[in-house]
């Protein structure tokens, strides 16, 4: 059996559930307005939850996940707890707390795909502290180099010392910032951490945007900023539709979208993070100098089968259904992504 290239993997950020309301029209929804819109069955999830889900279900339980996090003291919260530990993740550093609700949030849906969400402030996520992250070191500390995955919906500060933790524990730093968090992100140099950043299109433009006013929002130049707080950073930009684009140490490369008939957009850049990371878990590089389609292609390829699902998170979804995928699609894939990823026993 192949060695992988990280031993472990530990994440926080925020877990949770929610639903979706689906809009009849593309009127964006005003200020002051009352609205009727079609409750879905559609099941939401939070994004720790959703990027540890397709890890887990990639790396078939061969590598240790553990999640730091909270939850409520309620029926939510057990839910969501069952499914992660039903995925094999270990919960062991997720703590519950009696005075407030598990994280939930309010989607809606446009026609056209367009979509936004309410996400509770006060919930149970939002009260991690440092020292939960303090004492997942202190007291795990499992062998070998790890992935520290450092995402949304807890406090900055939370995640901040996660990738601190990481850096001190010479672990591969990945990290994602909403729109609204890039201006601290700036200030504090959480940068400087982080080994590779994930952010969607609007995202990136907040980052432009608190790194120098009137810079223009181009990749190129964000990547530009990212490097002079740390030389070896790479970088993803999603962009809905029109692809992504990635950054590293060997260059630049445009991931084009791959079409399907969409059910819903909602967790597709976040299961484009999960297969990017689950790639490096097992030494895929982010980039590589081959005619044949790489780790990002793969990753489109994966949020591509995702936005078919209504729901954030495909629980169909796994390697067996990626190559069986990549197969009726004719796509040809590197050596390395065969070898090391797709066809690893």
């Amino acid at each position: 059996m192949k060695r992988q290239k990280y031993d472990y993997i530990v994440g926080t950020g925020g877990i949770g559930k929610g639903v979706l309301f689906q809009f009849t029209d593309n009127t964006t929804l005003g200020r002051n307005e009352s609205r009727l819109a079609e409750l879905t069955e559609t099941r939401d999830f939070c994004k720790l939850h959703i990027i540890l889900h397709y890890i887990a279900a990639y790396t078939e339980m061969r590598v240790p996940i553990y999640a730091i996090g909270k939850i409520g003291n309620d029926n939510s919260g057990e839910e969501i707890l069952r499914l992660m530990k039903g995925r094999g993740i270990d919960c062991t550093y997720v703590s519950t707390d009696d005075s407030s609700r598990t994280m939930y949030s309010v989607c809606f849906l446009y026609p056209d795909s367009d979509g936004g969400n309410i996400t509770s402030k006060n919930s149970a996520s939002g009260k991690m502290k440092k020292s939960e992250i303090d004492r997942f070191f202190l007291q795990e500390l499992p062998p070998g180099r790890g992935i520290a995955l450092a995402a949304p919906e807890v406090p900055l500060e939370v995640r901040e010392e996660l990738l601190l933790k990481g850096r001190e524990h010479h672990c591969y730093n990945v990290a994602s910032f909403t729109s609204d968090e890039m201006g601290e992100a700036v200030a504090r140099h959480i940068f400087a951490h982080v080994d590779l950043l994930a952010v969607n299109l609007d995202e990136m433009k907040s980052l432009a945007e608190a790194v120098e006013e009137g810079r223009k929002n181009k990749p190129q130049e964000c990547y530009e900023y990212l490097k002079s707080q740390n030389p070896e950073i790479e970088f993803i930009v999603t962009q809905g539709g029109e692809g992504a684009q990635l950054f590293g140490r060997n260059g630049s490369e445009r991931i084009p979208a791959i079409w399907k008939p969409v059910n819903s957009t909602a967790g597709a850049g976040d299961c484009f993070l999960a297969t990017i990371v689950s790639g490096l878990i097992y030494g895929v590089p982010l980039m590589e100098n081959d005619s044949k389609v790489g780790l990002g292609g793969l990753a489109a390829l994966a949020s591509s089968i995702k936005v078919t699902c209504r729901d954030t998170i495909d629980f169909s979804l796994d390697r067996a259904r990626l190559r069986n995928e990549a197969h009726k699609m004719g796509i040809l894939f590197s050596d390395k992504v065969n070898r090391l990823f797709l066809d690893r026993k």
